[in-house]
């Protein structure tokens, strides 16, 4: 991961790069991808979900690295968050919800990958964005090799999703929560040419905190052709155009839960 690579523009943020995170923002409202990105106005408080789900994330990095589960990792972390933030949750509780999730992982893999072997955890990318003078930065969560039917070398790019019970339709079908995987499929492919891009599958791998014993662990595999990974890539495209232009404009249709709606920043 080239990080440092001064060759790159330098973007309005002050960053010459751009994540998956900061594109889907900008898709979503791109006037408070400005405010937080641009503007540096910064209300975002500590979270009892983000904490869980970073927690879980560090058990699960360890398990794809070693293929040994480590709960305590996770553990270890909800307390000092807990101590930390003094979140009014029950602790009890999400070390218990951890642990349910994190009991089921090994069998999961094992059952919808048979064999597999792991490649990387938390992969660094840190590739130039065609058309642009600028990178995309992003953290893929696990590459695994398994093997297809004909014998031939599989690798599948997934990304864990902690949530409360699953996703619902509307989740499964957004094209912009697809587009982190299209976009993870085609740099890992660019820095990868000698594995076929046909041999790529890509899946989030859905960790629910509320579900029966043996189903806390969910598969949403996307299919993901040279079709959506293009509409993903002409999607970076055009937020790098609109931020270097100065674009920002309000989506009214997200303001229900944005925690700038009514405050001075934005009314």
């Amino acid at each position: 991961m080239q990080e440092n690579n001064t060759s790159f523009q330098t973007l309005p943020t002050g960053k010459p790069h751009v994540s998956f995170s900061e594109v889907k923002l900008w898709k979503e409202c791109s006037f408070r991808h400005h405010l937080i990105h641009i503007k540096k106005v910064d209300l975002s408080k500590p979270s009892p979900v983000l904490d869980f789900g970073t927690a879980v994330h560090a058990s699960h990095e360890h398990f794809i690295n070693t293929k040994v589960m480590d709960s305590s990792i996770a553990i270890n972390m909800l307390k000092k968050a807990w101590e930390k933030n003094s979140y009014e949750e029950n602790l009890e509780k999400a070390i218990l919800e951890a642990e349910q999730i994190l009991l089921e992982i090994p069998k999961f893999y094992e059952e919808n990958f048979p064999n597999w072997e792991p490649v990387a955890a938390e992969l660094a990318l840190y590739e130039s964005v065609e058309g642009h003078n600028n990178a995309f930065k992003g953290f893929v969560d696990a590459i695994i090799k398994t093997k297809g039917k004909r014998g031939e070398d599989l690798y599948w790019i997934l990304d864990a999703k902690t949530t409360a019970r699953g996703w619902f339709r509307e989740k499964r079908s957004d094209e912009m929560v697809k587009a982190q995987l299209a976009l993870y499929k085609n740099y890992w492919c660019q820095k990868n040419p000698q594995v076929p891009f046909k041999n790529v599958r890509c899946g989030f791998v859905l960790l629910k905190k509320s579900a029966k014993p043996g189903e806390h662990c969910e598969l949403f595999s996307v299919p993901l052709g040279e079709v959506p990974v293009k509409r993903s890539l002409k999607v970076v495209s055009s937020m790098l155009t609109s931020v270097k232009r100065g674009v920002a404009i309000k989506n009214r249709d997200a303001c229900t839960y944005c925690e700038y709606k009514g405050t001075e920043h934005c009314t």
